[in-house]
């Protein structure tokens, strides 16, 4: 979050059970995940609504991990990759990375997925961190939209030009 990560967002993300200033866990319970992508989401984007200022949490997520060692390493890997096969792996990322999503793409087109993510609490944050990833690929004029929300599933239309 960098310079946002203020006293008063280390405080609010405490309160959600994480420890900003102190060592991060290697997972977090689904609570804890959620309670502080809402924090983050408040503090980076306050006057908007809860999916848009996720988009923005998701977005800087990535851009975040772009930073580390492994994470340039990796988004300069995905240049090469391309989009279809950096969603691919996107996807298969997400549900080893987490003790608890599951996930489930379609293609619609050459350039046209659905994809299906459960259990998902804030879709928002999901948008951010696939246009950032789209974006990384060089997809050009990526699209990442909301298309169905039933319960705790989220359906995505992801598309490119």
């Amino acid at each position: 979050m960098g310079d946002d990560l203020d006293d008063a967002c280390v405080g609010r993300l405490r309160e959600a059970g994480l420890d900003a200033r102190g060592s991060l866990a290697l997972a977090y319970p689904l609570k804890v995940w959620v309670a502080a992508l809402k924090v983050a989401a408040a503090t980076l984007a306050p006057e908007a609504p809860l999916d848009e200022a996720a988009a923005v949490v998701g977005r800087r997520f990535v851009e975040g991990f772009s930073s580390t060692l492994i994470g340039s390493a990796l988004l300069g890997t995905v240049r090469l990759l391309g989009p279809q096969r950096m969603l691919a792996r996107m996807t298969r990322n997400l549900r080893t990375g987490t003790n608890y999503l599951e996930t489930h793409m379609e293609q619609r087109g050459p350039t046209r997925y659905e994809l299906t993510c459960r259990p998902v609490v804030v879709a928002g944050f999901y948008v951010g961190l696939f246009l950032a990833g789209l974006e990384a690929s060089g997809a050009k004029h990526p699209s990442v939209q909301i298309v169905r929300r039933e319960g705790e599933e989220a359906v995505y239309d992801i598309a490119w030009s």
